[in-house]
Parts: C-alpha cells; sequence; structure tokens
C-alpha cells in the first residue's frame, strides 16, 4: 500500500492530465477533491472497502496505468459506470455498498464545476438524490458518521472503522485546500427543487418553470393514462418552442427514469432540446451516447489491453 505522502503527491500530480482527458471527452470540469479520495483509495483502501466503499467512474483513470484505459468493444468511454436511469448531469466517481449504490458528481451547468454530489441506488429505485457533504472526502466521513450512529455501542464494529477515520482526518486538510482552490461554483448556494425521481437542475433565470410539484402526477400519467401524458409531452414542446426549457428538461428527465418504450423518444427529445437551449450541449451528447447503449449488460466499460 502506497504511504499517505505519496499517495496524495502521485495523486495530485495525476490530476491536470485526468481532468484533461475529462474536459476532452466529457466537455466536464473536474474539481480537485477528486484526486485527495483517488489519494485515500491508494493508501487506505482496506479501511474504505470496510464501508464497502471504492473508486470507480472517472476516479478509475487515477489508477496505475488508468489513462491507457479505452472502451471496450468500441463503446463511448462516457458509458463507463452510467447505469440505465442515471441522468446526464450525474458522473460516477465512487461504488457504495449494497443495491448499486453509487456516487457522481452533479453538474448542473458544463461551464462550472459540479456544484454537489449526488447518490442512486441504481439496482434499487434509481432515483438520484444530492448529498449534503461537498467533497468525496466528506461524504465518506457521512457514510462513516452513520455506520457509528448504528453501530458504534458495538466495540468491535466501532474498531472496523477506526483506521479511516484516522486516514480521513489525516486527508482533512488536503481536502480543504482542494476545496479552497477550485472555489465554489457560482450555483453552489442557488435553492433547489426535485422532481419525484431526481433532484432538478439549477436552470437560469428565464427558463420556465418545471412544475416540481406535478412530477409525481406526471409519473401516474405517463404509466396510465396516455391522452394526460401526451398533453404533458405536448405543453412541455410548446414551453419549450417558446425558449422556456424547463419543463422540458424536468417531464424529459421523468420520462428518462421510466424508460417505458412508448414515450423513450419523446424524452429524449425533450430532453436533447432542453440541454441544447439552455447551452449545456455536453449534457445533449452524454444524454445521445446514453440513449443508444442503455441495454447494455454491463456498465463496466473501461479496460487495458489484454483483458
Amino acid at each position: 500500500m502506497t504511504s499517505r505522502d505519496d499517495a496524495l503527491r502521485i495523486m495530485t500530480e495525476r490530476f491536470p492530465l485526468v481532468a484533461e482527458r475529462i474536459q476532452r471527452l466529457w466537455g466536464l470540469r473536474l474539481p480537485r477533491h477528486v484526486a485527495v479520495f483517488a489519494a485515500l483509495a491508494a493508501s487506505d483502501g482496506g479501511a474504505l472497502n470496510e464501508m464497502g466503499i471504492s473508486p470507480w467512474g472517472v476516479t478509475d483513470y487515477f489508477r496505475d496505468g488508468g489513462l491507457d484505459q479505452r472502451g471496450r468493444d468500441g463503446l463511448d468511454q462516457r458509458l463507463h459506470a452510467r447505469f440505465r436511469c442515471d441522468p446526464a448531469e450525474f458522473v460516477t466517481v465512487m461504488s457504495g455498498s449494497s443495491d448499486g449504490l453509487h456516487y457522481g458528481l452533479w453538474f448542473d451547468d458544463p461551464a462550472e464545476l459540479p456544484t454537489i454530489i449526488a447518490r442512486n441506488y441504481a439496482r434499487d429505485s434509481a432515483e438520484t438524490w444530492a448529498s449534503t457533504a461537498p467533497t468525496l472526502l466528506r461524504v465518506v466521513r457521512e457514510e462513516v458518521d452513520r455506520f457509528l450512529s448504528d453501530y458504534g455501542d458495538d466495540r468491535e464494529e466501532a474498531e472496523r472503522v477506526t483506521p479511516l477515520n484516522d486516514a480521513l482526518d489525516w486527508y482533512a486538510a488536503a481536502d480543504e485546500a482542494a476545496l479552497r482552490q477550485d472555489r465554489p461554483p457560482h450555483l453552489a448556494s442557488a435553492p433547489r427543487s426535485y422532481l419525484a425521481v431526481s433532484l432538478m437542475p439549477l436552470l437560469p433565470q428565464g427558463s420556465g418553470n418545471p412544475q416540481v410539484a406535478a412530477s409525481g402526477s406526471r409519473l401516474d400519467a405517463f404509466q396510465k393514462d396516455p391522452a394526460r401524458a401526451a398533453e404533458w409531452i405536448a405543453e412541455a414542446r410548446r414551453q419549450l418552442a417558446a425558449g422556456q426549457p424547463a419543463l422540458a428538461r424536468a417531464v424529459g428527465s421523468e420520462l428518462h427514469w421510466l424508460d417505458l418504450d412508448v414515450h423513450r423518444q419523446a424524452g429524449l427529445d425533450l430532453l436533447l432540446g432542453a440541454y441544447h437551449a439552455l447551452g449545456r450541449d455536453a449534457l445533449a451528447e452524454i444524454a445521445t451516447v446514453h440513449a443508444a447503449h442503455r441495454d447494455l449488460r454491463s456498465v463496466e466499460v473501461l479496460i487495458t489491453d489484454g483483458s
């Protein structure tokens, strides 16, 4: 296992190369705190695994030889660790302990750093919710604190996470420095709303009304009431054509999550139209690639030659 000093130095040196890869292929900006998490995994991976957590997704590029990986069978690398219901704004960076739990950087606007970290249980309800922690290390700390609140009275269980707590303490200063160096994106403190199945991305003023309070009833209509579903889709199209893409983004997201054959193309068209109207073309490209490959048997896409 790499020492903590060496791990932090190595991952800090790798960060510009990985960030360039993400910018070139995804069109997205990588925050520096991801490199600190990669260092934690390199030096204290065993302790991290005690919580069922490991690097995954774009953090795989930080591994030894990670930038030499390619997409298996010629697949687009943006498909790596992208589950069926993941929104385009969600880019996986870490796996969790059960039910397909994975954590992702959430990019409201591709021109900005990610505003939050989100989580999704892909093999459960596959809904996407925001974490309250601003860095991956702090998400791990939240998981440790949650574990201790449940099992901390058991000495043996509490001792299991002591090495990870020690490691988190050691890396805390580097994590804070990374956060300061990046500075928060201008959207970070904006109030956020939620659809029935996911957080709603932050949109510029004048983008229209996503009608989040009606999200649950829309989901019911899309599944049970074809006439009402058609009305919602038509209204989203009208607003999009009028230069207000918020409802198109909301309805498109709901249809993406439901993944019903009858509405699949309409949902994609609304999402792409909304992203292009917002100038968020990188998200439109991710959504397009994902839509073409949602039936992959495995989201493990990155491989090295010979594997």
